[in-house]
């Protein structure tokens, strides 16, 4: 690639088995008006015909082929990272596109906002033909854990990389990335889009063994933050997100999702009970359940299962938020079986 000045900002993108999909990916980012920055694209071991695509554009200056063995999403972003030279990043998955004003919202947003150091924007959730806006704030609390809506400076991966070797790698780093940024700011505009419907693709893949990691994922990410915050590197969390700041923490990324949300696509009683014990046994404390938070973000009787849950009667809280939904569905069933057999 011919020598020129460092760019501004540095598109890294991830490339497994997408040969159908990467030239949309690839053109989009080739099409932005602002023409400071680089094209980072790792080629994750494809098995199909992704890097003969790629390399149908490797005459562009802007971009940079990297080509190595399989080693999975985390594997493929830290091998961009090791050779962009941008000091602004993007993720993009290799299956997804960016929209046309992408980088002059961020110059906009920059020249403005010149303290910066991370954006927060929203995407389109991509499912064929139909693209549901999906809007996000940089607010620690309420912004998704994706790498992929957001901008980052680069400093603020300085000693931190993707971790390897497990799902939920995001959130093993990303809210840490946010405590690390001094200035985040929101970008209000959809510039992302997400393809929510290929066939495995690992937005789309769901495996309740691989859930699992989504514990170890958020305890890593707030031993970070720990470290972080012991060293200086951050200011206090207690004075920036609360004193309960953990607490919340691990209600929102491992109680919320693991037990009350994945639990619900388990059809099996025995299965989902097994499933629940598991995940429980991850948590900390059960004292780490805010049961406020729960209430606060899905109601009434989500809370209530929640203190039960904390204190221990499980039992309880598996009738109220599983069953009880089982049995009025049976009672529907019987009630429309009579109705019918009177009308006959």
């Amino acid at each position: 690639m011919a020598a020129r000045d460092t760019p501004r900002y540095s598109f890294i993108v991830a490339a497994y088995n997408v040969e159908s999909l990467i030239e949309e990916c690839l053109a989009s980012l080739l099409s932005q008006q602002d023409g400071n920055y680089e094209i980072v694209v790792v080629n994750d071991g494809s098995t199909d015909a992704t890097l003969e695509i790629v390399q149908t554009f490797a005459d562009n200056p802007k971009l940079t082929i990297v080509d190595k063995q399989n080693g999975g999403l985390s594997d493929a972003r830290n091998a961009g990272l090791e050779v962009a030279r941008g000091d602004y990043l993007m993720f993009i998955d290799g299956d997804d596109w960016i929209e046309p004003d992408t980088l002059l919202c961020f110059e906009k947003i920059l020249s403005e906002e010149t303290e910066a150091d991370l954006l927060v924007f929203g995407f389109y959730e991509v499912h064929g033909a139909t693209r549901y806006h999906s809007p996000h704030v940089a607010d620690f609390w309420k912004m998704t854990n994706s790498a992929c809506n957001k901008l980052f400076a680069r400093t603020l991966f300085d000693n931190i990389r993707f971790d390897r070797g497990i799902w939920y790698e995001d959130l093993a780093i990303v809210p840490m990335l946010f405590a690390r940024a001094r200035r985040p700011v929101t970008v209000h505009a959809l510039l992302y889009n997400y393809r929510r419907d290929r066939p495995g693709s690992i937005m789309n893949t769901v495996d309740f063994e691989r859930v699992y990691d989504l514990p170890i994922a958020a305890l890593r990410c707030l031993e970070r933050i720990r470290t972080d915050e012991a060293a200086g590197r951050i200011a206090p969390m207690a004075s920036r997100f609360g004193a309960d700041w953990e607490q919340r923490f691990l209600t929102i990324e491992i109680f919320i999702p693991g037990v009350l949300h994945r639990s619900r696509m388990i059809t099996d009683r025995a299965a989902r009970r097994r499933y629940i014990a598991e995940m429980m046994k991850q948590l900390p404390s059960r004292d780490d359940i805010r049961i406020d938070v729960v209430k606060e973000r899905y109601g009434f009787k989500p809370a209530l299962g929640a203190a039960c849950y904390r204190f221990g009667f499980d039992n309880i809280a598996h009738f109220l938020l599983h069953d009880t939904g089982a049995i009025k569905r049976w009672l529907q069933v019987q009630l429309k079986s009579l109705g019918l057999q009177r009308a006959a």
